[in-house]
């Protein structure tokens, strides 16, 4: 089957079944005429195991980890099980206390008092852990992907500079089987890194707005989104991230 019919089995857009695919979930077979998927019924019924976990709260490295055998599925669930219960008496004291705070008519944050609604904040801020480990995260995430990617720009445009003159007048941004198949000028050493700055730095705010996700996950799909963009930028189908190796007069793009 091509990726079309296993759309139309599943229900499941194309994304969803290539994102399994990369996180090697399932390894359709290839066709040897033409070098496309070919997908069995076996893969069309793990890609609907698959989401279907995934709807009940299941993580991708938990799905991994049952795949291979390492956890056993009902041992899975019955700790999902503890999961979900947790959160929704989470959501039901959230939602409980939204209601107090509603029932006493009007509220402004001008006027709020803590105080009023939390006995002990240690205890409070204890029960309620979980979000203060997000917005951590969220953080850490978000400045740490900033260092990395200023790091990595900045390590390509300096290697590009001390090896521009050694490169020859064309350089391979495309393999296959250790042939390349796509060659550009070697300016490209230079032009990519800004296409990367500027699809993650200029177009990922605009992203971010458009979406209407101002929350931690909507900052993680965001940045899924300009990571992929980058990757599928021209003129190369990789992340114009690379290190330049010069041997002899021949120049290769990783």
């Amino acid at each position: 089957m091509t990726i079309k019919d296993v759309e139309e089995r599943t229900g499941l857009s194309r994304s969803n079944i290539r994102f399994y695919e990369k996180e090697k979930l399932i390894e359709p077979s290839r066709n040897e005429s033409n070098g496309y998927r070919d997908y069995s019924k076996n893969d069309v019924e793990n890609i609907k195991k698959i989401a279907y976990l995934r709807t009940l709260g299941i993580s991708i490295e938990d799905i991994r980890n049952i795949i291979s055998e390492k956890v056993t599925l009902q041992e899975m669930l019955e700790k999902q099980k503890e999961v979900l219960k947790n959160q929704i008496t989470d959501l039901n004291k959230a939602k409980l206390m939204c209601e107090k705070m509603l029932d006493e008519g009007s509220i402004s944050y001008e006027k709020l008092q803590v105080e009023q609604y939390v006995t002990d904040f240690h205890d409070y801020w204890k029960d309620n852990r979980t979000v203060f480990k997000l917005d951590s995260v969220s953080f850490l995430y978000i400045w740490g992907s900033m260092l990395t990617w200023t790091m990595i720009t900045a390590l390509c445009l300096i290697i590009g500079a001390l090896s521009y003159s050694k490169l020859p007048t064309e350089i391979p941004v495309q393999w296959s089987k250790g042939v390349a198949t796509s060659l550009v000028n070697k300016n490209w050493i230079f032009i990519c890194p800004v296409i990367c700055i500027i699809i993650r730095y200029l177009l990922k705010p605009f992203i971010y707005a458009k979406l209407q996700m101002n929350n931690y996950y909507g900052e993680i799909i965001t940045e899924y989104l300009t990571n992929y963009m980058n990757k599928k930028a021209p003129p190369q189908r990789g992340f114009f991230i690379g290190i330049y190796q010069v041997q002899s007069r021949h120049a290769y793009l990783f």
